[in-house]
């Protein structure tokens, strides 16, 4: 198979680029990874399932590069001028709340580690901002990825909207506090994780 994968060469009428947009076009419209083939992949380019490998090596190849894709679309470095870093963090929740609109994205997220340039970019502005919190800018990192992360899944699987469900018909008697609870405020979560790691306001907002 390797041998034969090495004679091959590039193809004049496709390319990486266009391998990448008919993979996002298939999961922009299904929504999650799941029955996204190399094979229909392949149909959409219009091309037979063995030309994708003189591009990609596999299909998480292609969902790794598209995942990266989508992380650019953060453009981090760009709060690096901020002069208020918890600020920078508030506009950089704001375009990932953005980014994870876009069907697919939690999808390509949790399928494996995105290890490229947009995501090193994004660790590498995490850490230029958190480098004098309380906290080693490393934990801090960890710390505010897995409180993004965590609750944007919790919004798209659903734990949320089922439980004020089973609460809007009153069948929550024995559990009153999570009956009464409040309706999630990722602004004050975030607000509070950064004020905890030493992360506050140099603008003058309180």
């Amino acid at each position: 198979m390797a041998d034969h994968q090495a004679k091959r060469g590039p193809r004049g009428d496709i390319n990486q680029d266009m391998i990448l947009r008919a993979g996002d076009r298939l999961l922009r419209n299904r929504g999650s990874l799941e029955g996204v083939s190399l094979r229909a992949i392949a149909t959409e380019v219009g091309v037979a399932t063995n030309a994708l490998y003189t591009y990609f090596p596999s299909l998480a190849r292609i969902w790794h590069d598209l995942g990266d894709e989508r992380l650019g679309m953060l453009h981090p470095e760009e709060l690096l001028s901020s002069t208020c870093r918890h600020c920078a963090f508030l506009s950089l929740a704001q375009r990932a709340q953005e980014m994870m609109t876009v069907p697919g994205t939690l999808s390509l997220l949790r399928h494996q580690p995105i290890l490229g340039t947009h995501s090193f970019r994004l660790s590498e502005t995490i850490l230029a901002l958190t480098a004098d919190a309380c906290v080693n800018p490393r934990d801090a990192h960890d710390l505010l990825l897995a409180w993004f992360y965590g609750s944007m899944s919790l919004l798209e699987e659903g734990w949320t909207s089922a439980t004020d469900e089973i609460r809007s018909h009153n069948e929550l008697a024995d559990f009153p506090l999570v009956a009464a609870r409040s309706e999630p405020d990722l602004a004050a979560q975030l607000d509070a994780i950064l004020r905890g790691i030493g992360i506050m306001h140099t603008c003058g907002v309180r």
